[in-house]
């Protein structure tokens, strides 16, 4: 019962357009209420106590040092550079400028580690050029949206760090986790591009001299290496999570000044924003540890368990479970809101199963992002009608057909875990 009443106070409140924090707090005051604690003056302290203690965590500091880089990133104008290095890797291909898209989503994903960004940032460019070169407007703003999960599942991002801190797994296997993933739905976007592009009558652009390509590598290329230096500083142990976000963050102002594009009043908006994002993402994980003392008082975690547990005993069968509760989940809540609060529910049951912690992270990290692709209320879809300029009717009739390699790569990774930890296990050991 306390469960039901939290979440239903919780979802209510969302509908009505109260903020994520607000109406998880009021939930979880009720829960507080309906085990007792709201009786006493014991809630004045517990309420808040508990908050303190869900952000009492050493490697929640890398989260405004991973914000901070993708919005430097984004601020000192890499757009322009990555489009042209990426039109000359993949532009010569056929449905060249879709590849280009991809390609682009890969590379720029890569640098700030955000869905929304890369949306925000690349894609008013590539929707005009693939419109110029005759692709429909609603079609290249859905590409946009579809390619734009690539980044954060990928490469490191906000998410797979704070999956990490509450799956209490090694945020190294997290980083490395993710890059069987993306190289298999890079693969898929591309090979789907390439079946949808004989209906659109797009001319064939041709190879670049090799000399070109070298030039946008030479351009392009010392941004690209960001999230190299993240992955390569946490693995080798050179750096800790909060130190490779800040050498990212140093390294991002060295490029902005190089590039000449850094200035102040840029820095200030982007030091702004960060600080608004990381205040909403601590308030959320420092209430939702407030609503797990909650559920765990009341041991929701272990009633929960029971009833899967009564419905099937077979791994892959929860497994198929999960899948479409995180697609549903992916619709209404955005990606990080919801694993802060389903992360302390669903590991029991993970660990029941015996499934890897870092197989599933990937499961529920790549399975809530699709969420932002799928109509109606995926927050992507909202984003790109304002950049392009296209109805949002047009944008989801779009969009629904690149659910089919979207959930398609779902299941390759949530099948075959070797996608998923081939290679933390070779670079770290099982």
């Amino acid at each position: 019962m306390v469960a039901v009443s939290i979440f239903a106070i919780f979802l209510v409140l969302m509908l009505l357009g109260v903020p994520v924090v607000i109406a998880l707090a009021t939930g979880t005051l009720v829960g507080f209420w309906q085990i007792g604690l709201a009786a006493s003056l014991k809630i004045l302290y517990t309420f808040p106590l508990n908050i303190l203690e869900g952000i009492d965590s050493p490697i929640l500091m890398a989260i405004p040092f991973f914000i901070l880089a993708g919005h430097l990133m984004t601020i000192i104008g890499l757009t322009d550079r990555i489009f042209l290095l990426a039109d000359g890797i993949v532009g010569h291909l056929r449905a060249g400028l879709a590849q280009v898209n991809v390609v682009c989503s890969l590379l720029f994903g890569g640098v700030t580690g955000s869905a929304l960004a890369d949306v925000a940032g690349i894609g008013n460019l590539v929707i005009a050029q693939m419109e110029k070169h005759g692709y429909p407007r609603a079609f290249a703003s859905a590409l946009t949206v579809a390619s734009s999960v690539i980044g954060p599942t990928m490469w490191p991002s906000v998410p797979l760090l704070i999956y990490a801190f509450g799956a209490q797994v090694s945020v190294e296997r997290m980083f490395l986790s993710g890059i069987g993933p993306g190289i298999v739905l890079v693969i898929v976007l591309m090979l789907y591009n390439r079946y949808v592009a004989v209906r659109f009558d797009v001319p064939l652009t041709k190879r670049p001299p090799i000399r070109k390509l070298l030039g946008e590598f030479s351009r392009s290329g010392w941004a690209l290496l960001a999230p190299l230096i993240i992955i390569g500083s946490v693995i080798t142990g050179v750096a800790t999570p909060v130190e490779a976000g800040a050498i990212a963050c140093g390294y991002t102002l060295i490029l902005g000044l190089a590039y000449r594009t850094l200035s102040l009043g840029r820095l200030r908006t982007a030091l702004g924003e960060t600080i608004i994002l990381f205040a909403t993402i601590m308030m959320v994980i420092g209430v939702s540890h407030a609503m797990s003392f909650v559920l765990t008082y009341d041991q929701v975690p272990q009633r929960l368990a029971q009833s899967v547990l009564s419905l099937t005993e077979n791994k892959y069968l929860f497994l198929f479970l999960v899948i479409i509760f995180f697609l549903v989940v992916g619709m209404i809540l955005e990606n990080i809101p919801a694993m802060i609060i389903l992360i302390p529910i669903m590991m029991p049951l993970v660990d029941h199963f015996g499934i890897d912690r870092v197989h599933f992270g990937l499961i529920m990290v790549y399975g809530l992002l699709i969420g932002i692709v799928t109509p109606p209320i995926g927050v992507a879809l909202f984003v790109v009608t304002k950049i392009a300029d296209v109805s949002f009717e047009e944008v989801c009739k779009a969009a629904l057909p690149f659910l089919v390699p979207l959930i398609g790569v779902l299941f390759i990774i949530t099948y075959l875990p070797g996608v998923v930890l081939y290679l933390p296990n070779l670079l770290l050991g099982v």
